[in-house]
């Protein structure tokens, strides 16, 4: 079960620290699963799932909790593919993101699943290539995950 700290003391944490994300880049049957946001930050842009460490997890545990939790999927973890850090203006009550994120290989153990989308995304999309207009740090981690710009 995921801890939850109080959100006056997450949001002074926002304020004054980055925030150690973990990202996955699933991969079944030539493609890469993207999840369509719908809470800042990012709203409304297709992104890897993934999201924040909890203190004293590991973070090929914190991939495999995320695909569990985000797109209900159990997964094989493989490695680090992409480590860059991103800011976005918008974020949980107005408060700017300064996330330091690592993006895992990760692919399931029933490659023929249908992701069940947790209340924070709105949709789903196996991609083959690299779409245009995805986030740079999106992008960098499809090319890790071995996509390509060009449709196949």
């Amino acid at each position: 079960m995921t801890k939850f700290i109080p959100s006056p003391l997450y949001y002074q944490i926002l304020e004054n620290i980055p925030i150690a994300c973990v990202d996955i880049a699933i991969v079944a049957n030539g493609s890469v699963l993207l999840v369509k946001r719908q809470d800042a930050p990012a709203r409304g842009q297709w992104w890897v799932p993934g999201g924040r460490v909890i203190k004293g997890e590991m973070m090929r545990e914190t991939a495999a909790r995320k695909a569990r939790e985000e797109v209900g999927l159990e997964c094989h973890v493989g490695p680090i593919i992409h480590t860059a850090e991103t800011i976005f203006p918008d974020g949980p009550n107005g408060i700017p993101v300064h996330s330091i994120n690592s993006c895992f290989f990760l692919y399931p153990v029933d490659p023929d699943y249908v992701p069940r989308l947790d209340d924070h995304h709105q949709d789903y999309l196996w991609v083959s290539h690299i779409p245009a207009n995805l986030h740079p740090y999106v992008d960098r981690c499809l090319m890790g995950a071995g996509l390509d710009y060009s449709p196949k």
